[in-house]
């Protein structure tokens, strides 16, 4: 039956193709226009994600493209073209008083899809066809169907089981999804030679969604340490419906993929402000391991490119995602532009250069430090003709000076004229690293991140916390192994890799060395963020390296228990699995109590206190918190200029209010800073001349 609705879909003709996608178009259009509640909520972002990517990618005659690579693509592309979209009309205000309305971002989308469908109408003519659109293959000869199908079951497991964890304090689904995923793993390298190929892809693509959803579902709010004040500035332009970064003159509000896509998100499907975050931007960080494995795919066969892409899925900060959403879609685009970079199907120098101009724009407008780390890199590589033409040929060669002229002028016009804010942090950073890296750490681990002195074992509090190093050190020593081989076998990696990317690699290994060296670096910018954007590059290092050390110790046929032991060891230690079964409360998704669980979970009642606050508090007055009372308030919408954080050192009363929020007020504890917890009457001082004015059971304000 699958098969004979594929021939059909395929059967369909370039005129039939065009008329589909303005049927849908218009039938999105009444959903929202009508209001019609789920399907508003799911047929919009769903449309406005995929398909004008899609037409893109035709109109660049891009159709016979691999089908995996042409959704990656059109996610992208859609995406992209919707920052754009929203940019554009926000450029005219005052014109349009509210730009980012309804209507005007309605009528803009239209035009927009209609215009490309009949574009690509234009420019496919007698080459069309619906099989090219749709050329994936599910031949049920080609391997096993279960193993393709069963993965499905743990995005509905994450959903399941975040909702009796909110509701019941009960992590039996959860914990039964975190078994079943390495057994799923076990299961896959066993009947490797048995799979379906669509296997690898589409497991890959569920897992990281379960896991995302695991984390971006628990609590009804919104959870991670960037995220709320990513949330602030969303709400800011939300409700002005126009963004303006004057309104909050911080970096984070020069960000447009947690200002102006949100708020068109929400305004094309009406669905609660926090799910844009905790729903659209799971399903949106679910496709990013996939460019991970396409990209690896290229030098490897399709179980290690797998293996890449688990790699990255099972890193701690993809897991917590959705606590930096305005870093998610800046990899996305980054991780996109080194997939069109090193793309053997774009013959093409037009399509690669407009893709990849696309990508680079997007990136910019989406996150500072990302676009620095991805300028470091690309330029490099773009640079490379260059300098073989100048030291082999002896003869320039300009191949990609126009793409380096539009990267470098965009990122000049858009850091200095628009994102000035940016700009400046930037060079405050790097001023206080400076200053850390010429003597302001103390001792060996001044000025470093934890994470890394954790990975050289120093600051080690317990067994738990030994064995994550562990996993992770025999992760990077895997990578080592890699690094060697490169070098020790050149001819053959370049044969494989390439130079371009093997240049991507040590200019990825030379930063993150950088990071361990240099004292301040990594306090800056953490190093698992750094680490995280520079797996596309890193992982193949991985795969090398494993295969390398089943020859080293002579046992090549025990290659696949050593990719699924370390595989499996940092699934476990990404997901805190040892200290849960240690006994130590580690987890914010399934553990009920703990440090985490304190800090990120956030009850309905916390948030109600704090829009009391806001609505009925004098404005002259400011609200103290202690670290994580901050998150709580900026959800109550309380101004980010109102919230004070206690200064503990101080032996003296504070004036204004003072709110409590869940941790405090049912288990009297306070977190001075997000790493130092205390008890609140150890600070009796603070409640003195104060009153309680409001008690929900869940949360306090004293005044």
């Amino acid at each position: 039956m699958i098969e004979s609705t594929l021939t059909k879909i395929k059967n369909f003709n370039r005129n039939g193709w065009v008329l589909s996608i303005l049927i849908a178009l218009l039938v999105t259009d009444l959903i929202i226009i009508l209001n019609l509640d789920l399907l508003k909520q799911a047929i919009p972002f769903i449309f406005f994600t995929i398909i004008p990517g899609m037409l893109i990618v035709n109109i660049l005659r891009l159709h016979k493209m691999e089908f995996l690579k042409k959704f990656v693509l059109s996610v992208g592309l859609s995406i992209s073209l919707l920052i754009f979209t929203g940019f554009l009309l926000n450029s005219l205000y005052p014109f349009i008083p509210k730009p980012l309305a309804l209507e005007p971002v309605l009528i803009a989308l239209n035009l927009e899809v209609a215009l490309l469908a009949l574009l690509d109408y234009h420019r496919s003519q007698q080459s069309f066809s619906m099989g090219d659109i749709f050329n994936f293959k599910l031949n049920p000869e080609s391997g096993l169907l279960a193993p393709l199908i069963f993965p499905f079951i743990f995005p509905i497991l994450a959903i399941l089981g975040t909702y009796l964890m909110n509701n019941h304090q009960n992590n039996l689904i959860l914990i039964v999804m975190l078994f079943l995923i390495p057994a799923y793993l076990v299961v896959i390298f066993y009947l490797k030679d048995r799979i379906n190929p669509l296997t690898y892809p589409v497991s890959l693509w569920l897992i990281g969604l379960g896991l995302l959803l695991m984390h971006g579902l628990t609590s009804n709010h919104i959870i991670g340490r960037d995220v709320h004040a990513e949330y602030y500035c969303f709400q800011l332009t939300l409700s002005n419906l126009h963004w303006d970064i004057n309104s909050y003159y911080n970096p984070y509000n020069a960000c447009l993929d947690i200002t102006i896509l949100p708020t068109l998100y929400q305004v094309i499907s009406n669905i609660s402000s926090e799910y844009v975050f905790k729903l659209y931007y799971t399903l949106i960080g679910s496709v990013i391991p996939l460019l991970v494995y396409l990209v690896s795919k290229k030098y490897f066969k399709i179980q290690y490119a797998f293996c890449a892409g688990l790699l990255f899925t099972f890193q701690i900060f993809f897991i917590n995602l959705t606590g930096a959403v305005r870093q998610e879609i800046a990899i996305l685009f980054f991780f996109l532009a080194v997939m069109v970079l090193f793309n053997d199907y774009l013959e093409k120098l037009v399509q690669r250069k407009v893709l990849f101009l696309i990508f680079i724009l997007s990136l910019i407008m989406s996150h500072y430090t990302t676009s620095y780390v991805a300028l470091g890199l690309l330029v490099p590589i773009l640079l490379l003709p260059f300098f073989k033409g100048l030291v082999k040929d002896r003869k320039l060669n300009f191949k990609n000076f126009d793409l380096i002229l539009i990267y470098l002028l965009f990122l000049a016009v858009w850091f200095l004229i628009y994102a000035k804010v940016q700009f400046n942090a930037a060079g405050d950073v790097m001023a206080a690293t400076a200053g850390v890296a010429g003597g302001g750490g103390a001792g060996i681990g001044g000025g470093r991140d934890a994470l890394v002195l954790s990975v050289l074992g120093i600051g080690l509090k317990s067994l738990p916390n030994t064995i994550s190093a562990i996993v992770n050190d025999a992760v990077f020593l895997m990578m080592g192994i890699g690094l060697f081989a490169i070098f020790r076998e050149r001819k053959k990696y370049r044969d494989i890799l390439g130079d371009k990317f093997i240049l991507g690699i040590l200019l990825s290994i030379t930063i993150l060395a950088l990071f361990i060296i240099v004292p301040g670096v990594s306090f800056f910018y953490g190093a698992d963020r750094l680490f995280f954007q520079l797996l596309i590059f890193t992982a193949p290092l991985f795969v090398i390296g494993v295969m390398k050390s089943s020859k080293i110790i002579k046992k090549p046929h025990l290659k696949p228990a050593i990719f699924l032991v370390l595989l499996i060891s940092l699934f476990v230690v990404g997901n805190h699995l040892q200290y849960h079964f240690y006994g130590i409360p580690y987890s914010s998704e399934y553990d009920s109590t703990g440090s985490i669980r304190g800090e990120l979970f956030i009850y309905d009642q916390e948030v109600v206190a704090s829009k009391w606050l806001g609505n009925y508090s004098d404005t002259d007055l400011k609200i103290y918190a202690d670290s994580i009372g901050g998150s709580r308030l900026m959800l109550g919408n309380i101004d980010i200029y109102r919230a004070r954080g206690i200064n503990f050192d101080k032996n003296k009363t504070i004036p204004d209010y003072l709110y409590l929020g869940y941790v405090g007020t049912h288990d009297g504890k306070v977190y001075e800073t997000l790493d130092v917890i205390s008890d609140w009457f150890n600070f009796d001082f603070l409640f003195q001349g104060k009153s309680r004015i409001y008690d929900n059971y869940y949360s306090e304000v004293y005044l």
